[in-house]
């Protein structure tokens, strides 16, 4: 073996070390740290419809919830954890310990496909796997959808390797996973057909379009790929159809794309948009602006200048890094739980504004970077019309774009000619590598501040209830089974565990309706579900109604009506309890009684206003 192969070999294995030490950093870190936090009410959500279709319910036709597809993910390692233990206990645990293992194994994948790019390579596959979760270990349309889209970017852009059929095929079942995890990426898939066919038209008339592109929008790779999205398609469907999800969906229709959670269309929640700007600061996101257009006149003026581009990508990444450190300090200071909250949505947010800087500034132009890019972008704009997360889930593929296109830009700018002289011998620039590894620093430390948040610093005890003592309180029953939370919240868990015990017995195998978003009231009781889905609204009781009317079989023998908050287990105002009582008993008659930690109500039949 010559001298070079070997050096390459050594040097590549320096490379393979590091990486695996992250790696693995990443999943002791995630493993350890497993069991601390109940969480939100949205990780025991994710495990409802798999237990809902093992219990023997369908999909659609009595779960009106939008996100429900990307729950499929979870429905073998739910059937496999339950028909081992017997029960759903300790299944929540379970889970976050699966997915730190996923995690991981993602991890390694994604650097064995940017392996070439050294530790750029190591720090794009880092900085997607450590913040993908956004606090919670579980696969759902913020992870699944993000993972799904990466590997296709990466396989259609990155991966510069032949690509065979079979092995175009299963990108196209990861591209139908990402659409099922997230409805709305279906636009993206069209953008990429029509640029493939405008592409296609313009080669048989001799004019180049977007050749840059390559191998993505070659006609083959379309094709092989959509027969393999079709494939999946066609199987989820018979799948559909088999089960009887479509039962009675004419009239089930309008329910299903109403109530709380279902943004009507809205690209962009503009009030908290505005909330974002506040939070990351508004002279740091309007000076990130700025430097967007500074950007985009070097970039049109075509002058050639490194210094000024030094000088515009530092100021970029200084905001960029003074409005991570501005959140970071607002939020861990003080302020209350809506913003914190806000933070957690939109950790990517002065990212996209950024991202664009290293686009314009670079000479070379690298357009399979720039899908990725754009393919995030995109992302970061859909995920807005099925969720409250509008710009986070995305700014994991936009930052692995970014960290790529830095690979390219940053040899560009290492060297700057020598003053007063254009056709110089060029120099190095002591000042400029400086400042951009403390800038680079900030911003990295701000995305692995979040890794620490999102495992040690749990957001639910600690970031929004300001607990100060020690998660001392392990959970021993139940799906929080093995769970660390204060005693405060263990108390009021195992309160209404007894409740539900009372709610089991009364019920028999009949339905039961819990009229609060507590989603792991269903998986302890393990009996039908008499609700629309698991993830209620306590303000919608019309919507449950009319789900009783249309699903008779559905309609519950009892109905529990918690004392506490949805999301952190805080006692409610008095008021709120009765009103959800009031409310729900204009559709049903019945005998109520308070339980330890709310009521109770037996139902002995339904109101004539119920029937209507």
């Amino acid at each position: 073996m010559s001298e070079s192969k070997l050096s390459k070999r050594s040097e590549y294995r320096a490379y393979d070390l590091t990486a695996a030490a992250l790696g693995l950093f990443l999943l002791i870190a995630l493993l350890l740290t497993a069991r601390y936090s109940v969480g939100v009410p949205d990780e025991a959500f994710y495990y409802t419809v798999p237990h809902r279709i093992l219990l023997g319910e369908r999909l659609i036709a009595d779960e009106w919830s939008l996100s429900q597809f990307v729950y499929l993910f979870n429905l073998l390692p739910s059937l496999l954890f339950i028909r081992i233990t017997g029960g759903t206990a300790g299944i929540v645990l379970f889970m976050r310990c699966l997915f730190a293992g996923i995690d991981a194994a993602f991890y390694c994948w994604m650097y064995v496909k940017l392996r070439r790019f050294r530790a750029w390579g190591i720090a794009a596959a880092f900085l997607f796997c450590a913040v993908i979760q956004q606090t919670l270990l579980a696969v759902a349309y913020f992870t699944a959808a993000p993972m799904a889209m990466i590997a296709v970017c990466l396989i259609l852009c990155v991966d510069e390797t032949e690509k065979s059929a079979a092995r175009l095929t299963l990108t196209g079942v990861l591209l139908a996973c990402g659409i099922l995890a997230e409805p709305f990426l279906i636009v993206l898939y069209l953008l990429w057909f029509a640029l493939t066919a405008i592409r296609l038209i313009q080669s048989k008339r001799g004019r180049p379009f977007l050749e840059g592109f390559g191998f993505a929008l070659e006609r083959r790779v379309f094709v092989w790929t959509t027969v393999g999205a079709a494939a999946a398609f066609f199987a989820f469907m018979a799948f559909l159809l088999l089960t009887g999800a479509f039962g009675r969906l004419t009239e089930a229709l309008p329910y299903l794309f109403s109530g709380a959670e279902y943004n009507s269309g809205n690209l962009i929640d503009l009030e908290k948009l505005l909330g974002a700007v506040q939070l990351y600061g508004a002279v740091f996101v309007a000076g990130q602006a700025v430097c967007v257009g500074a950007a985009a006149f070097a970039r049109f003026r075509r002058s050639g200048d490194t210094r000024m581009r030094r000088a515009i990508l530092l100021c970029a990444l200084a905001l960029y890094a003074g409005s991570c450190v501005y959140a970071a300090v607002t939020t861990f200071s003080g302020g209350d739980m809506m913003r914190r909250a806000t933070l957690m949505q939109y950790n990517n947010f002065t990212l996209l504004l950024f991202s664009p800087v290293l686009w314009l500034l670079a000479r070379e132009k690298r357009p399979r970077f720039f899908a990725v890019w754009l393919a995030g972008m995109g992302f970061s704009v859909l995920v807005d019309l099925s969720s409250t997360v509008a710009l986070g889930s995305g700014g994991g593929l936009v930052r692995v774009a970014c960290v790529l296109q830095l690979s390219v830009l940053l040899p560009e700018l290492h060297d700057a000619p020598a003053k007063g002289k254009r056709g110089a011998k060029q120099k190095k620039s002591g000042f400029f590598k400086a400042a951009l590894a403390v800038c680079m620093a900030a911003a990295a430390l701000w995305n692995l501040s979040y890794l620490w948040c999102s495992t040690v610093y749990k957001p639910v005890e600690k970031l929004f209830l300001r607990e100060k003592g020690a998660l001392g309180y392990t959970i021993t029953e139940g799906p929080f089974k093995g769970l660390k939370t204060t005693d405060a919240i263990g108390g009021v868990y195992t309160d209404t565990l007894r409740d539900l015990d009372t709610v089991v017995s009364a019920a028999g195998n009949a339905p039961v309706a819990v009229l609060d978003l507590a989603p792991y009231t269903y998986l302890y009781m393990g009996l039908p579900y008499g609700s629309y889905s698991a993830w209620y609204e306590y303000d919608e009781p019309a919507r449950l109604a009319a789900y009783w009317r249309l699903r008779p079989a559905q309609r519950p023998a009892v109905i529990y009506i918690p004392f506490y908050d949805k999301n952190f287990f805080t006692p409610y105002p008095d008021t709120v309890p009765q009103e959800k009582l009031n409310g729900i008993l204009r559709y049903v008659d019945g005998e109520v009684t308070a339980g330890k930690a709310g009521y109770i109500v037996y139902v002995r039949g339904f109101t004539a206003e119920a029937e209507r």
